[in-house]
C-alpha cells in the first residue's frame, strides 16, 4: 500500500473530528486540536510527509510531519516543522464515530 495522499489525510482529519460528548480520555481535547491543526495546514497546501520510521501508516497511527511558513520563516527564513499523529482508517472504523484516542 502506498503513502496516503493529501486528500486522504484531509479526509482522515475530517473523520477524526469527534463531538465532545464522545470524548473518553483526558487527552482527547489535545488530540482533537492536533487533528484540527493538521487539517488546516494540509488544506493550506503545506508540505508534508508521513514518517514511516515512527509507525507504519497502515497500523493504528499515522505520524505526519508538516512544514509551514510560520514565525521562524518570516523572521529567519526557516520553515516550521511540526509532527502530528492521526488515527488510521482502521482505528477510525474501530471507534465507530466515537473517541478514537
Amino acid at each position: 500500500m502506498s503513502e496516503p495522499s493529501r486528500d486522504e489525510l484531509i479526509a482522515i482529519c475530517e473523520a477524526a473530528t469527534v463531538p465532545q460528548e464522545h470524548w473518553n480520555d483526558r487527552d482527547s481535547a489535545s488530540a482533537q486540536r492536533q487533528v484540527g491543526e493538521a487539517w488546516a495546514l494540509l488544506k493550506a497546501g503545506c508540505a508534508f510527509r508521513v514518517d514511516p520510521s515512527m509507525d507504519d501508516f497502515r497500523g493504528r497511527t499515522i505520524w505526519l510531519e508538516i512544514k509551514s511558513e510560520g514565525f521562524d520563516h518570516k523572521e529567519y527564513g526557516e520553515l516550521d516543522i511540526s509532527t502530528f499523529y492521526l488515527p488510521s482508517r482502521q482505528r477510525l472504523d474501530e471507534a465507530n464515530g466515537k473517541d478514537w484516542y
